[in-house]
């Protein structure tokens, strides 16, 4: 099977030093929930829930494995219109909402939403977590990748070892996308190249724009094991490094790999004691995939006497689901390969509707 490799510029354009923490993230779709909402009352309404919300800010704050200079005001905290605009934007980037005439939910948002969270929204849940970085690295890998590596290696110039390996991981895309004759992919990347050669006040930027909120994010996801910001020191966590290997990584790693990638990361805060997919019996597997089957029902379908939801919300709410529910790890193939084989038997009373688009699955109806 040939590779579908994420070729498109990974850098989020739209975060700002404002956007520090991803529990803000997070919250934007259970906000909206499964209505249209005008942008300038999502802003209202993100900004009502911060201030409803900042003791657990606070709390949350208090728990991060960090030295601070000295006080200040809350990291990230939306405290105005602009930082909630900022917010939404970010989560509009990271396709957890699409905004046209007004905003509503996507499809990986309402899964988002779906997954149940910690008593604190600011400490995002195992399942959440997944949908989460699983999205950062599809739309900010290489810019990760690189401050993973500045963090590793302690460069002193890093703003200019930033660029340097950002145009270096473009330009091995241009070569990817020539090589696969896609010529509109080819002007895009340069013109991401062009785009940073051309910033203004290009060290602030960097530091501020870049470097800055994916620190924190970072410390969300528990990517850092201790920062000393008075010092500017960092301690990496363990085998984080396992996130980064590929230069260019593709739909098949994000969707068959990284499952157990994360699975190695965040064993430790597992319900359970991890299993694998591959683990069960096909009656054991069966049964699980009917009991997702009939939640994704419940909690997914938009027409009360239609049983039928999106197959790309079914399979991202389920590999999710078995992480926080179960400490399960699945391979997204394995299990849509499961699922063809349960319905087409006729063991499960279900069908799932396949189509040729790359941005779509399909469809599942109980039959």
């Amino acid at each position: 099977m040939t590779e579908n490799f994420i070729l498109n510029p990974q850098r989020l354009t739209s975060t700002t030093v404002k956007v520090r923490r991803l529990g803000y993230i997070s919250a934007v779709p259970s906000i909206i929930k499964s209505r249209e909402i005008a942008y300038t009352t999502l802003v209202q309404s993100l900004l009502k829930w911060s201030q409803q919300n900042r003791n657990f800010l606070r709390l949350y704050s208090s728990t991060l494995p960090i030295v601070s200079g000295k006080k200040s005001l809350l990291t990230g905290e939306i405290t105005g219109e602009d930082s909630a605009r900022r917010y939404i934007e970010t989560c509009r980037e990271l396709g957890f909402i699409t905004k046209l005439r007004k905003v509503q939910v996507s499809k990986v948002g309402k899964v988002l939403s779906a997954i149940p969270g910690s008593e604190n929204p600011f400490e995002l849940s195992i399942g959440k977590l997944f949908v989460v970085l699983k999205r950062l690295l599809e739309k900010d890998y290489d810019t990760l990748k690189v401050i993973y590596k500045i963090l590793l290696r302690k460069e002193a110039n890093e703003m200019d070892f930033f660029r340097e390996e950002l145009e270096k991981a473009i330009r091995r895309k241009m070569d990817k996308a020539a090589e696969l004759n896609d010529f509109y992919m080819v002007d895009r990347l340069k013109r991401s190249i062009k785009i940073m050669e051309n910033w203004k006040c290009p060290e602030r930027y960097y530091f501020e724009n870049i470097k800055a909120p994916r620190l924190e994010w970072m410390l969300d996801l528990q990517f850092l094991a201790f920062w000393n910001k008075r010092n500017n020191t960092f301690r990496l966590a363990n085998n984080l490094g396992a996130f980064f290997e590929k230069d260019i990584i593709s739909y098949e790693w994000l969707n068959d790999v990284f499952p157990y990638l994360f699975g190695e990361f965040y064993s430790n805060i597992f319900n359970k004691e991890m299993k694998h997919w591959s683990d069960f019996s096909r009656k054991e597997r069966m049964e699980i995939t009917e009991r997702l089957l009939d939640d994704c029902m419940r909690i997914f379908r938009t027409v009360p006497d239609v049983e039928r939801i999106s197959a790309d919300e079914f399979f991202e709410y389920s590999l999710s689901s078995l992480i926080q529910n179960n400490s399960i790890i699945a391979e997204l193939s394995d299990f849509e390969n499961d699922l063809s084989d349960f319905v087409g038997s006729g063991e499960l009373k279900f069908r799932y509707v396949k189509t040729l688009s790359k941005a779509d699955r399909g469809y599942i109806l109980r039959s």
